[in-house]
This record gives structure tokens, sequence and C-alpha cells, in this order.
């Protein structure tokens, strides 16, 4: 027998056939129709977007990829007065984050700017609040706002012709908090298995954690925290290319990377995010389907320099420089 929902609306409850996995394509369209379809939903983008009003709509696309640096979820681009604004929106239910995806929309949105598609843009994340929550610092300072599916269903409570629509984003937010299920990826996990055993062997300071259920996303490893509990403090290695580096969690970013330039050696870079610092070592990329044996003295450079970092950030002048500013 089908299960029901029942929703209820300006109209009256109605029933609609229970959901039993709601998919980003979907989630997709939907907002596509509703960007085109409500003006008031259009509005309330635009508001989270800081674009002016009135404005009108250029163009909707779906699944966009003009460029070789990924993938557009849904690209709106409106005209405001003799400006034309793009607005990014990169869709996610339950899917993990791949590697530099939103740097990536951020790389797309300053082609577009130089290549005259627009005069601006923004990139949008929607997805469950929790979603958005439990990115990465890191992650966020690419991201210039959050469409929570959770304030889509909020919206619609009051439009009872999207009464089906308001069920659909309910059913993912509901999905979403059953708990995301990371799939194993085999040789993502037996690469992490190679790095721990050589990382616990050679660089034992370092403290790496045996590694877990790894999945394909798994290119970044963190490693424990370096000043007691808390996480602010931490060693990354993005093997996929970023490099070595040190994490400070601060939101005063810019100030600390202005404190620790003087003591920085002379192949380390700081950048200044909105809630991060980061110290960086670049190291050669690694290519976790490659044999192990092949990787392995790229990895020990890497390897070397994570400790070296680890040096840097227990140094006491420098230790005093970031306690003060996190």
């Amino acid at each position: 027998m089908a299960s029901f929902e029942e929703l209820p609306t300006t109209s009256g409850p109605q029933r609609f056939d229970a959901v039993s996995r709601v998919e980003e394509v979907v989630t997709d369209i939907l907002t596509m129709d509703l960007l085109h379809s409500s003006p008031a939903f259009l509005q309330r983008v635009l508001e989270l977007a800081g674009a002016a009003s009135p404005s009108e709509i250029v163009s909707i696309r779906r699944s966009v990829s003009d460029t070789s640096m990924g993938e557009t979820d849904v690209e709106l681009v409106i005209q405001l007065g003799s400006k034309r604004q793009a607005i990014l929106i990169e869709n996610k239910i339950r899917a993990p984050v791949m590697d530099r995806q939103f740097e990536r929309y951020r790389m797309r949105g300053n082609a577009g700017k130089a290549s005259g598609q627009w005069d601006d843009f923004c990139v949008i994340l929607m997805s469950p609040q929790s979603y958005f929550d439990e990115l990465d610092a890191e992650q966020k300072e690419y991201v210039d706002a959050n469409l929570s599916y959770e304030m889509i269903v909020e919206f619609l409570a009051s439009f009872s012709e999207h009464a089906f629509k308001r069920h659909i984003f309910q059913s993912a937010v509901a999905q979403f908090k059953k708990g995301y299920v990371r799939i194993a990826d085999a040789r993502m996990i037996s690469f992490h298995q190679n790095y721990w055993a050589l990382a616990s062997a050679k660089f034992p300071q370092l403290r790496m954690m045996k590694p877990d259920v790894v999945g394909s996303d798994g290119s970044w490893i963190y490693f424990p925290p370096l000043y007691g509990d808390t996480n602010k403090v931490r060693l990354i290695h993005k093997f996929k290319g970023i490099g070595c580096e040190l994490s400070v969690t601060t939101r005063r970013a810019e100030e600390i990377a202005t404190a620790l330039e003087p003591h920085l050696d002379v192949d380390m870079v700081v950048r200044s995010m909105k809630t991060a610092a980061y110290i960086n070592i670049k190291t050669p990329a690694l290519d976790h389907l490659a044999e192990f044996s092949v990787l392995e003295s790229d990895l020990l450079i890497s390897l070397q320099q994570l400790d070296r970092l680890r040096l840097f950030a227990l140094n006491e002048n420098v230790r005093g420089l970031i306690n003060q500013h996190i």
C-alpha cells in the first residue's frame, strides 16, 4: 500500500505520496521553475545575492559546463539596469563536496566576468541548513550565501499552488536528517591506509589518525589539533595539488596573516580568508590511483613539509601570535 504525507496549506491539507529519495536533479528543476514563475521567490533569491531590484531575467540554465572549470548546477543571469549579474547555484542534498568544488565556482564566475558574460556574480549553496553548517571553514569562504531548503519550505507554505514543490523540498530535508552515509571508495581507502602506515613509521610526531571509511572526495587529509583540544590550529595535506597547509580558524585572518608574515620561510605563503588563515608550502600533487611505491618519495617530501609547519606552529613566538588572534 502506498504511504502518504499530509501537508497543511492555505487552502487546507493536501496528501502526497511519500518520496523515498529526492535527487538533486529534481530540486534543480523545481528551483528553476520557481525562479521563472514566482516573482516573490526570485526576489528572495536576489536578496540573498545582494542584488538590487527591479531586475529582469536574462537566462536560467541547468548543468552548465561551458568551461573546463567544472559544472554549475543552476546558472541564473539577471539584468540590473545597465549591468548583468550571475547567480551561480550549487545544489546539495547529501552528496559530498568534491575537491575545490566551490573554489571552481568562483573561478567560473571570474571567467564569466573576464569574457563579458556578466559584470558581477554571486555563489550560492542551496542545501539543507545542516549541510551548510557542517562545511569546513575553507569551503565556506567561497560561498556568498546559503539558500537553505528549510527556508524554501517555509517560504512556499504561503503559496498553495506550490504545495507539491514544498513537499519535495521538505522530503529532502527529512532524508538529510536521517544521515548521510559516506560511500566507501576502495582505492582512496587503500591510499589513506598506505599514507597512514608511512606517516606513522617515518613521522610519528604528526600523530596521524588511522583512517576509517573514506569516500572518493577524500583528497584532504586532516591531522589532529596542534594546540590542545581546539580544532582551530591544525595541519592539512591537500594532496591533489594545493599542498601542505597550517590552518588557523579565526575571524581576524588578515591581522594574523600580517603578524605572521615576518616569521615565514621563503617557501611559505600565507593567505587569509573570511574565517581562516593558511600557511602553505607547495608540494608535489599525488594521484591516489597510482601505485603507492611510485608516490612514496613525493609523499615523504610532503610529510617533511608538514613537520616543518608543525614546528613552525609550535615556535614560541609564532604560537604567541596565533593565540592572540584566535
